[in-house]
């Protein structure tokens, strides 16, 4: 069996990694030495165009693409290889070259004289080129930190930026300064959720509903809790506001205490949900007399109790600012200052209430805050 080459955004390629690795559960992830660029092997094609289709940090595919540093190497004998690509995958239909770098030019190398190249070579081979509305588009990439090339037929359009635009926080009609990206909440949902038809996705502490938006938005079930009616309320307006009105019956916001799951979903849902999303309201007292730890650590107690077997759990915090570290997760041992409590401590929390530690993730927010993305797994119970 052949493999596809994993095109990643430059946003967080380490983030994005996980989200496919999360979303092809089954496949295989090799490295080709190029931080955005990933082979995968072992799945079907279905299952790559839903995550085209839901993903925020993946690009495209390439149908077994070439990737080939150009140190040393002659672009004649690199337009060789791709002579023999396309001879051994073979296209029906209209085609077009399409190329674009990541992160700088490749000293000496011009792509888009090698795309032209390419398109010389399709047309001597018979093929039909339409640069409008092509049947097939070869991408070209190169990579200026490595002066490395992919090239391959593309599965997915390529566009260079998760398209959020018409959705960011600041267009809601109910928006709050904390509220995340559309792309990191896309993110936070595919990464702790896997797989769209593994389960419902639950985030206990909804807030303005930016987890709930994209998770509805990609398909899934979900629900979301606010023990604020006035948090329920925009919610529910953001909710509609993303979906012109016409929200899925399979979404919802209700009003609840996130460390009552058990007694608040859908009895069908307890013991299926596959995700669950927390970006939890630190900076206001949100359960009363509860302190944000002991709220934190009932939350996940709840959320296991409702679980299903491989469930997954992403937690976002703040922390005191950090070097951003885009191209690798963080050491679960790292010193991590957060802005509450001990990285230890919560890390021995998670455990505790039954949950293994994965993966973390760094991202900056601005010049005085950065943010934690915390990726963890239910634990088998004994």
């Amino acid at each position: 069996m052949g493999d596809v080459l994993a095109c990643l955004r430059g946003w967080h390629p380490a983030l994005a990694l996980a989200e496919v690795k999360a979303l092809l559960p089954d496949s295989k992830a090799t490295s080709t030495g190029v931080d955005r660029w990933w082979r995968f092997e072992g799945e079907q094609a279905s299952h790559r165009q839903d995550v085209l289709e839901m993903s925020s940090g993946l690009q495209c595919f390439l149908i077994d693409g070439v990737v080939a540093s150009t140190e040393g190497l002659l672009q004649s004998g690199w337009l060789e290889q791709m002579k023999a690509y396309l001879h051994a995958h073979p296209v029906s239909g209209t085609v077009a070259v399409r190329a674009w770098k990541q992160g700088g030019k490749i000293p000496n190398w011009s792509l888009s004289s090698l795309a032209g190249q390419l398109g010389g070579m399709l047309g001597d081979m018979g093929r039909s080129i339409d640069l409008n509305d092509p049947d097939h588009v070869l991408a070209l990439i190169g990579d200026g930190p490595t002066a490395s090339l992919a090239c391959g037929w593309m599965e997915g359009d390529g566009q260079a930026a998760f398209s959020s635009g018409q959705r960011r926080a600041g267009e809601r009609p109910f928006f709050k300064p904390v509220s995340l990206d559309p792309r990191l909440a896309r993110l936070a949902v595919n990464l702790a959720s896997g797989p769209k038809n593994r389960g419902p996705v639950v985030d206990p502490m909804t807030g303005t509903g930016g987890f709930l938006i994209e998770a509805s938005l990609s398909g899934r079930a979900c629900i979301g809790l606010d023990i604020h009616s006035e948090m329920v309320q925009g919610a529910s307006m953001n909710l509609a506001w993303a979906h012109d009105d016409a929200v899925p019956s399979n979404s919802s916001v209700i009003r609840g205490d996130a460390t009552r799951l058990e007694d608040l979903l859908p009895e069908a849902w307890v013991g299926k949900v596959a995700g669950f999303v927390l970006d939890p309201p630190y900076g206001r007292n949100s359960h009363g007399s509860i302190e944000a730890e002991q709220l934190l650590e009932a939350a996940f107690i709840s959320a296991r109790k409702v679980a299903c077997i491989d469930a997954g759990f992403v937690l976002i915090l703040p922390v005191h600012p950090m070097t951003p570290h885009p191209m690798a997760s963080l050491p679960l041992d790292l010193d991590i200052n957060l802005l509450n409590g001990s990285w230890t401590d919560l890390l021995a929390m998670v455990e505790r209430c039954g949950w293994t530690p994965l993966s973390v993730h760094a991202e900056r927010v601005h010049r005085s805050l950065s943010r934690l993305i915390l990726h963890a797994r239910c634990a088998p119970q004994d």
